[in-house]
């Protein structure tokens, strides 16, 4: 009984918490940056000022923006890949097996990104790398690389990976179905 409620609660996490998490983060990253942007914009052309700082502080949004962009589209298996393996083999054994092959690549790839992320935000962290106008820490966006993109595309990719093995393996359904666009 404890085991199910476990595997419950880690289902619930990852295929509903922390994607949740994500998109309102992805949104609220999305809008600050427009805003900043905007302003900029504005400040620039109507009022003929400039505003030095928000280039250093558009960093930062910007980045978790793209790092948690990248785990949400790994969440969402929707991350850049060619599917013609997928019109090409007609077989959907050896199709899940290409499948799962890629996926390992994938996975390898993550961990590597994950071992230079780390390797960045420690570099960042040692050195104190700041801003040129305001001197505020770099890590604040960099670290986004390691926790964002690294960490949480890490663990879905591990877990499509360990999805696709199931299926090919032991026969079972897939953990997360692709809602399908109408």
């Amino acid at each position: 009984m404890s085991k199910n409620r476990f595997s419950h609660g880690l289902s619930s996490l990852f295929f509903r918490w922390v994607p949740s998490f994500m998109w309102y983060f992805l949104l609220v990253s999305a809008l600050f940056l427009v805003v900043l942007i905007f302003s900029q914009v504005w400040m620039r052309y109507v009022f003929h000022l400039s505003l030095l700082w928000v280039e250093e502080v558009a960093v930062v949004p910007a980045f978790w923006l793209y790092m948690v962009g990248a785990a949400y589209a790994s969440y969402e298996r929707s991350h850049i890949k060619v599917d013609i393996m997928d019109i090409a083999v007609k077989s959907p054994r050896r199709r899940l097996i290409i499948r799962l092959i890629v996926s390992l690549i994938t996975l390898g790839f993550a961990m590597l990104f994950i071992q230079w992320g780390y390797e960045f935000f420690t570099w960042d962290l040692e050195h104190n790398v700041q801003s040129y106008t305001l001197r505020f820490p770099i890590v604040y966006a960099r670290c986004s690389i390691f926790f964002g993109a690294g960490i949480l595309g890490g663990i879905y990719f591990w877990i499509e990976t360990i999805d696709l093995a199931r299926q090919l393996l032991w026969g079972k359904v897939p953990l997360f179905e692709k809602k399908k666009e109408v």
